[in-house]
């Protein structure tokens, strides 16, 4: 009887020991750096009959998310500094027959799975997130500015003094256009979210997108009715821009950022009826000279 016990004993260490290595073999294969695969997100938000709206679409585009044991830090737009901090987690569980893991993450419970060298991650209100892995020289290139932006810290960044300081001009009273990476912009949609200005043309995925961006969150203004905010050269006003433009493979969406070396006058009516007009000059330092001149209309969300 003893033997036997000893026997059993024995064989509940192993299995578990095999189970803790399984374990281990997947949340290894979880180390490094993960991006969004822009195209299989797309694919998949149309297998689900769903949309993802262009202020989705340019974050996923700006997003790496970097796991090293057992803490991870998701990092923001290419050429800046992550401000985030790195998050501890752990790993709860492991299917390995469904090739995923189950993680707790800051107390909530995160997914993910493996499939052929890629990995998706369930987010609990936009469901799953399908990244591919990039190798850490790619990851070191992005933040130095890379090939995907031309922002504030990159050596390709033009000399801001080639920009004429615009806050002491006057607004023209007409629909707010310019040019986006070199494309032609004309707005057609605006919205004021949380601090966020948006203005953009195009329907993202489905057709094209080109937009504008102005992040004033960091400012914590409660009403934006009488506001302006003027932004001068070589100025840091906490503002951060991006700016979202078709690329050449349909649904490909590119996006440049910028917190300085740009120059902005930007002015807010009255708000009514839930929503809120103003005026925008803003013309920024890339190498295509991308600007938006013109008033607007933002749906207040």
């Amino acid at each position: 009887m003893v033997v036997m016990k000893k026997y059993i004993i024995t064989l509940v260490v192993a299995a578990t020991s095999v189970v803790h290595t399984q374990a281990a073999e997947l949340a290894s294969q979880l180390l490094g750096y993960w991006q969004p695969d822009i195209e299989k997100n797309q694919a998949l938000a149309k297998k689900e009959n769903r949309e993802i709206d262009p202020a989705e679409q340019a974050m996923m585009g700006n997003l790496v998310f970097e796991f090293q044991k057992d803490t991870m830090i998701c990092h923001g737009p290419p050429g800046h500094a992550s401000d985030e901090p790195a998050v501890p987690y752990k790993v709860k569980g492991e299917d390995k027959a469904a090739n995923s893991l189950t993680l707790s993450v800051e107390g909530e419970e995160m997914k993910i799975r493996f499939d052929n060298g890629q990995m998706a991650m369930k987010d609990p209100e936009n469901g799953w997130i399908n990244c591919k892995r990039i190798s850490k020289e790619d990851f070191a290139k992005r933040e130095g500015g890379g090939d995907q932006t031309q922002g504030e810290d990159s050596d390709k960044t033009p000399a801001a003094g080639k920009l004429e300081d615009i806050t002491a001009q006057p607004i023209p009273d007409k629909p707010a256009a310019g040019k986006v990476h070199g494309k032609i912009f004309k707005m057609e949609s605006a919205t004021l979210e949380e601090g966020c200005l948006k203005l953009w043309q195009g329907e993202g995925f489905s057709t094209h997108l080109e937009q504008f961006e102005i992040d004033l969150s960091p400012k914590n203004v409660e009403n934006f009715s009488g506001k302006t905010f003027a932004v001068e050269l070589n100025q840091k006003a906490g503002i951060q821009i991006t700016i979202a433009y078709s690329g050449a493979g349909k649904g490909s969406i590119k996006t440049s950022t910028y917190m300085k070396n740009y120059t902005m006058k930007l002015e807010f009516g009255t708000a009514k009826d839930g929503k809120i007009p103003g005026k925008i000059h803003l013309r920024l330092p890339d190498e295509m000279r991308s600007f938006v001149l013109g008033t607007f209309e933002a749906e207040m969300k």
